[in-house]
């Protein structure tokens, strides 16, 4: 006979309906959880290769899509090519690499070398005419030139061995430094210096013979 505090349902039956009734919600809450978790991007750290315009280097990163990725490394240049897509899954294994459209950085840095170099040019200019003062009177004359071994050297009678002078040629407005290692050429010549053959072709070809000089001692 049914309890009529309860018509509809035995007791016996109301527990399990309960019982049943707990199973099933739990049931669904892991069947929920489980397509939550499958549809969410877990964030691990992984290590990613990166090529910017030919370099390549290794980046350490929590992105999940490549263009998580370009994000983060913040590259100043504007981005002509990615590969892959930006919105690729990044992994471990995936090589990004990157194209940037050219500055004139290059252009930049060649110029302010160039400057920097002549800048140098000009010191070292001026340095060399401090160390060509004259320190002595300029001589006027003629000097021709003979074999006396490959050095820049001349032959004086008016300095001694070890002088350093320097000789312009007057017509081609050509000079050089030559040190004094012998004694000439004769009065008799007209000649003020015999030049060795090696000094004497940077002011004129040999075939002049003679050429006319201004020359001092420095």
């Amino acid at each position: 006979m049914t309890d009529l505090n309860y018509p509809h349902l035995a007791p016996e039956t109301r527990k399990k309906s309960f019982a049943t009734a707990i199973t099933l919600g739990l049931l669904i809450f892991l069947i929920f959880g489980l397509g939550q978790l499958g549809n969410a991007t877990i964030k691990t750290i992984k290590a990613v290769t990166v090529s910017i315009n030919g370099l390549t280097d290794i980046y350490t990163t929590k992105a999940t899509e490549v263009g998580d990725l370009i994000a983060e490394l913040n590259i100043q240049e504007p981005i002509v090519a990615v590969t892959p897509r930006p919105e690729s899954r990044l992994t471990a294994a995936t090589l990004v690499t990157v194209t940037t459209k050219p500055t004139d950085r290059n252009s930049i840095v060649a110029a302010n070398m160039q400057a920097t170099i002549d800048k140098v040019a000009a010191d070292i200019k001026k340095q060399e005419e401090a160390l060509k003062v004259p320190k002595s009177p300029v001589r006027e004359g003629y000097a021709s030139w003979y074999v006396f071994g490959n050095g820049m050297n001349t032959a004086s009678r008016e300095f001694p061995r070890g002088t350093k002078v320097h000789v312009i040629a007057i017509k081609s407005g050509k000079s050089v430094d030559v040190v004094v290692n012998d004694f000439g050429p004769e009065d008799w010549t007209g000649m003020s210096l015999d030049l060795n053959h090696t000094a004497f072709a940077k002011l004129a070809p040999l075939g002049a013979g003679i050429i006319n000089v201004r020359y001092y001692k420095i």
